[in-house]
């Protein structure tokens, strides 16, 4: 017989851990529900929008939903359109940039129940993690 999970189920509501803007963006760590990831959607309109190079000490799972993107992970560049998923490492250097045409749209997931992340910015950019979820 499987052993009986710790957790209990749990429905969050898009306007409980999703940003009400266009395009959509939120996190949600699940440590309080007793899950280990956290996931994140990120969505970007404009060209070259996306995280800055950082690196995370856990694994992460991107999934693109819409659009095309530009990876660089460790010293790898890749190419990603919609419905790829791609791994990333941990404690790997990563980034991408929506590269168009139209949104670039993301599940990013953490496997991790918080998210951790240590921004590597290069000439000219600003941290990401502090803003990436603004409007």
């Amino acid at each position: 017989m499987p052993i009986e999970s710790k957790i209990q189920p749990v429905h969050l509501s898009k306007e409980q851990w999703l940003t009400i803007q266009d395009p959509p963006k939120g996190v949600l760590e699940g440590h309080p529900y007793g899950v280990n990831c956290v996931i994140i959607r990120y969505s970007a309109d404009g060209i070259g929008e996306g995280p800055n190079l950082h690196i995370h000490p856990y694994d992460e799972v991107f999934h693109i939903l819409e659009g095309n993107a530009e990876f660089t992970i460790g010293n790898k560049t890749i190419i990603a359109k919609e419905g790829d998923l791609l791994i990333g490492p941990a404690n790997v250097p990563h980034a991408y940039k929506n590269i168009g045409p139209g949104r670039l749209d993301t599940v990013d997931v953490h496997l991790n129940s918080e998210w951790i992340q240590y921004d590597l910015p290069r000439d000219g950019e600003e941290l990401s993690a502090p803003s990436i979820l603004k409007a």
